[in-house]
């Protein structure tokens, strides 16, 4: 069986560089429709004319929110819209709307709205998904390359299997997250000691990478391979390979 401990930080890895990409063509949209708005917008003035309030969303996600309702001519033609209730807003105000000569009947406040929230979009959203996709991808990497480094330069000696131990890090979810009970943990590691030879005391403890392997308590008491940085002694890389066949 493969090793399994890159898996989940590789999926995240790519899920958050999607969900970036996804989100930041989003923003990048928005940002040129604003554009492109502000480039042709007409501004024109309008009269409130009433506010209501307006039901949206369904069941328990109900919302309400002010509309107002408004009036305004252009070329002569006189034209009924609303927009967003704005606070202070009262019937009879004069607001000042934005529209697009081949759209009349589509207004906006501000021509610079569209343009700052893709901005925000992008920014925030997009930029930081990708980043955050590329640092889990980056700490694998960096992973895979030292442990490559430590079995091409490192010392070898042997330990002994004690236990196969569940890694609680590691968890899968199923069904909605709001649901208490529904993650499992299919990933385990195996824990491994060498010993002084003469009392049998514990000298060093080593673990080895997460995988998933429903049968690793077969392995306690066998020996398995692990081997050490060249210069440091705390950085090691036990080889499951190995000792499960693969």
């Amino acid at each position: 069986m493969k090793n399994n401990s890159n898996t989940i930080p590789i999926v995240i890895g790519v899920m958050f560089i999607f969900m970036g990409i996804i989100v930041g063509r989003n923003g990048l949209n928005m940002i040129l429709n604003g554009y492109r708005f502000q480039s042709k917008a007409i501004a024109v003035e309008s009269i409130v004319t009433d506010i209501q309030l307006e039901r949206y969303g369904s069941g328990n996600e109900t919302r309400t929110r002010r509309i107002a309702n408004i009036e305004y001519v252009i070329d002569g033609i006189k034209y009924d819209s609303n927009v967003n209730h704005k606070s202070g807003m009262l019937i009879g105000d004069k607001i000042t709307l934005y529209y697009l000569p081949d759209e009349p009947w589509i207004l906006k406040y501000n021509t610079m709205n569209e343009i700052i929230g893709g901005a925000f979009i992008l920014g925030i959203g997009g930029i930081f998904f990708i980043i955050m996709g590329i640092v889990f991808l980056n700490k694998v990497r960096k992973k895979i390359t030292l442990q490559k480094y430590i079995k091409q330069h490192g010392k070898i000696i042997y330990a002994e299997v004690v236990s196969a131990e569940t890694d609680m890090t590691m968890w899968v979810s199923f069904g909605s997250s709001r649901m208490a009970g529904n993650r499992t943990y299919p990933y385990s590691f195996l824990k491994c000691v060498v010993r002084e030879p003469v009392n049998n005391e514990i000298i060093t403890t080593y673990k080895s990478n997460s995988v998933k392997n429903n049968n690793l308590s077969s392995y306690v008491g066998k020996q398995v391979k692990v081997y050490l940085h060249p210069h440091d002694n705390k950085k090691y890389h036990v080889d499951l390979d190995e000792l499960l066949g693969n």
